[in-house]
């Protein structure tokens, strides 16, 4: 073998083994590097705790007023990443029980804000989180009262939904 393909072949060894190293070292920082280029931390909570505050409940469905007692919950609508592609689009689901009058006018299609056919039943929702389970009624026959609100009627609870950006 010539000097200069001696040469040559220990170039490229060093060069692979730079490159290996740098993939490495890549490998190793991932989790720690995104926080220096200001993406949010991945061990900041994806929901929240659930809330029993009824006033923001009440402000966005005044028509579920007056609210015996609320369970929700916020949570972020899709996985995130880094960089951020976007605002984050996050979920709100829960259950508020409304009282007896208030459920059966809601079941009647009455104080509606736009007038609709009447409810209808429907399937059970779909996606009740976790944590939102123990304040589900039991064996609840869901009618839709429109505005994404699901009434089970018997036991005045409201169940809810709404995307947010």
């Amino acid at each position: 073998m010539t000097r200069p393909a001696k040469l040559a072949l220990f170039i490229t060894g060093a060069v692979v083994l730079c490159v290996v190293a740098a993939c490495g070292v890549a490998l190793a920082l991932r989790d720690w590097v995104p926080g220096l280029a200001g993406c949010a931390d991945a061990t900041a909570p994806t929901k929240t705790a659930v809330s029993t505050q009824k006033v923001r409940i009440e402000q966005l469905w005044p028509r579920l007023v007056p609210i015996q007692s609320v369970h929700w919950q916020e949570r972020e609508a899709r996985a995130r990443s880094c960089p951020e592609i976007g605002p984050m689009d996050y979920v709100m689901n829960g259950f508020a029980v409304v009282t007896r009058e208030r459920a059966d006018e809601l079941a009647q299609g009455g104080s509606s804000a736009a007038p609709s056919p009447g409810p209808s039943t429907v399937a059970p929702p779909q996606h009740v989180p976790e944590d939102l389970l123990p304040f589900a009624p039991k064996d609840p026959t869901w009618l839709d009262v429109g505005d994404h609100l699901l009434l089970d009627q018997r036991s005045a609870t409201v169940y809810f939904t709404r995307s947010t950006s």
